[in-house]
């Protein structure tokens, strides 16, 4: 009971919001969400968070990890023939008949704290198909050219 009760537990908040494109002259929207809205981990443990879309054609997909301060970066790009994708303590899972992609992190850390971003697109070339650029982020705007993109803010809190 001491350890568990002396053990550092690592806190995940996550607040969701999300991203809809709308093509011209559609007036369905395209969405990307994830989830949790909110997370508890101890540190050291597994983090997962989960990147949902609707739109079968996605075929490609991102996660950001953006630092305060500091401008979002890449962390993994990966396409829908490849159903896993590790680099270090982070493994990406595609997994497309669910329309669901997983960002894992394990061994937890305070360090990792961050806004993590999914982004799900098409790959195509010119002519092949047709995706919106005009995106609209609630609260704010914002524009991409072919990703839907939704954002997961990840506040990490460490408590002993």
């Amino acid at each position: 009971m001491d350890k568990i009760l002396g053990a550092s537990l690592l806190i995940l908040g996550l607040h969701l919001t999300w991203v809809s494109g709308q093509q011209k002259g559609k007036s369905d929207q395209q969405q990307v969400k994830q989830s949790p809205q909110s997370l508890t981990v101890q540190e050291g443990g597994i983090s997962m968070l989960h990147c949902f879309y609707e739109n079968s054609l996605f075929d490609y997909f991102r996660w950001y990890q953006q630092f305060p301060g500091k401008g979002p970066a890449l962390l993994v790009a990966i396409s829908s023939i490849r159903i896993k994708e590790e680099f270090g303590r982070f493994t990406v899972f595609v997994n497309k008949s669910a329309k669901l992609i997983s960002l894992n992190i394990t061994d937890s850390q305070p360090g990792d704290s961050a806004t993590y971003f999914c982004a799900a697109g098409a790959q195509c070339s010119v002519g092949t198909c047709s995706l919106n650029s005009n995106l609209q982020l609630r609260p704010q705007k914002s524009h991409a050219a072919g990703f839907r993109l939704a954002e997961t803010q990840t506040g990490f809190h460490l408590y002993r």
